[in-house]
């Protein structure tokens, strides 16, 4: 298979879509996470945390959007599945509204923590008295 084939089929098993939507989502989570988590000590090794297991999700997301296509009948393996089959799909104008919108989301998180952590007065550490 030669890599235009290999894009061609994976713009064709909707791969492209499955990793710009898992990627922004994965996104918003994490920031989500770190403005909960702000007050916390453990908030380095949650988001750490949060963010190894979103990466071995990514990599399953995309084995399965390559493996499996979405069918009214339920999920099939592609091999199944003929070429010419129509299947239900969004439409780039709503996949597009989708991502701009989660995206403006987590922006928004993040532009909220950084503005929250200037506004905070830095405490200083506690001294033991001699």
């Amino acid at each position: 298979m030669d890599a235009k084939t290999f894009f061609r089929e994976l713009k064709r098993r909707n791969v492209y879509k499955v990793a710009v939507a898992y990627a922004v989502m994965a996104w918003l989570l994490i920031e989500a996470a770190s403005l909960l988590l702000s007050g916390h000590e453990e908030r380095t090794s949650v988001v750490t945390a949060l963010v190894v297991i979103l990466a071995v999700g990514f990599i399953v997301a995309l084995y399965i959007s390559w493996a499996f296509e979405a069918t009214p009948q339920g999920m099939k393996r592609t091999e199944n599945v003929p070429t010419d089959a129509v299947l239900p799909s969004w439409s780039p104008r709503k996949f597009a509204a989708f991502i701009i919108l989660v995206a403006a989301l987590a922006a928004s998180l993040l532009v909220f923590d950084l503005v929250r952590s200037r506004t905070k007065p830095t405490s200083s550490p506690p001294t033991v008295a001699p």
